[in-house]
């Protein structure tokens, strides 16, 4: 369990560091992606998420120790976390260049390939569209 504790704390502060970088959304949105993609996607139960986005694990990280954490991530867990990273920054449909530097940051922290970036650039906007489908006019 403290392992997954450990790695919730550092999905939520990979999130967080993409919701800074957002000018447009609300923190509250932010905060909501990033608890369902913590639960639907990694799999952690809604004790470990209150746990991992504790005030006191959370204000002794860095975002310095948000890339060095995702870097030592097994490579599927590191293209889950690009992915919700994603999905936060395109929940307005756009990225900002702040959100473009976060996310160019963790992917070279996380020693991702072009491909890999685009692969989890697909997920990111399929989980954004399920979340924030946007209307079809004929």
């Amino acid at each position: 369990m403290s392992v997954d504790i450990d790695r919730a704390t550092l999905w939520f502060l990979t999130a967080r560091g993409m919701s800074a970088a957002c000018s447009k959304t609300s923190h509250e949105v932010h905060s909501s992606a990033a608890g369902l993609f913590a639960q639907s996607v990694l799999g952690f139960s809604e004790d470990v998420c209150i746990e991992g986005k504790s005030f006191a694990r959370m204000q002794r990280l860095s975002l310095m120790d948000c890339l060095a954490g995702v870097a030592a991530l097994p490579l599927e867990i590191r293209e889950k976390f690009l992915t919700g990273a994603l999905m936060i920054a395109l929940l307005d449909r756009t990225m900002d260049p702040s959100e473009v530097r976060w996310a160019s940051a963790l992917a070279s922290a996380m020693k991702l390939t072009a491909a890999q970036v685009e692969e989890c650039c697909l997920g990111a906007r399929i989980l954004t569209d399920m979340l924030h489908p946007v209307s079809q006019r004929a």
